[in-house]
């Protein structure tokens, strides 16, 4: 006897929302990916695509949940590019590559990870500069953000994922949409081999920052982050957290990201709550442009400048009480909610799409 697959709609197209389609797909469950944005557009309500992208855990020191999402996947990326590099030329390329990495703080602590990364070394003291209390290096992972989205994308579909592009209305409430949205699937079940009667399993909430209205969640809230990017790969990732701007604008963080196959490195960065303006901030891009002087002066030409390629500004998705990763019934409606991830979106999202997979096992039982 042929058993049906149970059918999981995923509401939203991003780093998370992707990856958890996979995961759910690898796991045996029928997947449709619902979004208004998919890889390739360029929006400022679509946050993944303007991510600087890489490996280092904002978890604190006793978040174990979050250090748990971050740890697998730093070791989910490892196994990705060990696999690429095993099949070169053989499928699409990930656009994550091994980089070293150099972070210096303004706490005196090292981070939990220091045990789970690999070559990690603390800094002597007399190396560190004015106002840095701690540094340390290792080997991160670096993410070639518009390949991996791109790399997501296609390995869903060639697990059988359908893609539905079409903006869900923001009811005045969670229900509305989710009515909207198994409304609209019944179009497509021709291309899941589903019966016209087929019922939707569960959803997936991967809205970001869209959660806000579509929820409704009020503690959603954006942290706009402006970063540059330049041409030349810088020879290692950079952080500092511990950096005073002139003008006291923003957060004091500096990132030197260079981005792999690209021969581009993104300059970042500002972390500013609240702030939902999708424009440019002249004063910030000359901010940026002086922190990264000192930091990446192998990037510079002859006249002591970066070549600028562009100037790109993102809206994290952060929340109030952080991630939401959990079950909630709505009508008839099972839903996972998964968002709020703010600025760990890519080193959260194995771990996060790992824990949404379990929580829909508990409800539905294996498909």
């Amino acid at each position: 006897m042929t058993t049906v697959k149970k059918l999981v709609v995923v509401i939203g197209a991003g780093v998370t929302g992707l990856q958890t389609s996979v995961s759910l797909l690898q796991a045996g469950y029928r997947v449709a990916i619902i979004g208004k944005h998919f890889p390739g557009d360029k929006s400022i309500e679509y946050t993944s695509p303007w991510a600087g992208g890489h490996w280092r855990s904002h978890a604190g020191i006793a978040d174990a949940e979050q250090q748990e999402w971050d740890t697998q996947t730093y070791q989910h990326w490892l196994n990705e590019i060990k696999q690429e590099q095993n099949e070169a030329g053989l499928r699409i390329l990930s656009g994550l590559a091994l980089r070293r990495s150099r972070y210096y703080s303004e706490s005196s602590k090292a981070p939990w990870y220091s045990s789970i990364v690999l070559d990690y070394e603390q800094t002597p003291k007399e190396s560190l500069g004015p106002g840095i209390q701690h540094g340390h290096t290792y080997t991160s992972v670096m993410v070639n953000v518009p390949m991996y989205l791109h790399y997501l994308r296609e390995k869903a579909r060639s697990l059988g994922a359908v893609e539905i592009q079409e903006e869900l209305p923001c009811g005045s409430n969670f229900s509305e949409t989710l009515h909207a949205a198994a409304q609209r699937l019944r179009a497509h079940f021709g291309k899941l081999g589903l019966a016209e009667k087929s019922q939707v399993s569960a959803f997936v909430n991967a809205t970001g920052l869209l959660a806000s209205k579509l929820v409704p969640d009020p503690d959603v809230y954006p942290v706009r982050g402006q970063t540059l990017t330049v041409a030349g790969e810088a020879k290692q990732i950079t952080t500092i957290e511990a950096y005073a701007s002139e003008d006291n604008s923003g957060t004091p963080i500096v990132y030197i990201l260079p981005r792999p196959h690209s021969n581009t490195t993104v300059l970042g960065g500002t972390k500013e709550a609240g702030n939902w303006s999708a424009e440019p901030d002249p004063m910030a891009t000359k901010e940026i442009i002086r922190r990264a002087k000192e930091w990446a002066p192998e990037l510079l030409n002859d006249q002591g400048e970066f070549e600028i390629l562009s100037v790109q500004v993102g809206l994290r998705p952060a929340r109030k009480g952080g991630v939401r990763v959990e079950i909630e019934k709505v009508d008839d409606f099972l839903i996972c909610h998964a968002y709020g991830h703010a600025g760990a979106g890519y080193q959260n999202s194995v771990g996060s799409a790992n824990k949404v997979l379990r929580l829909l096992e508990a409800q539905l039982g294996f498909t």
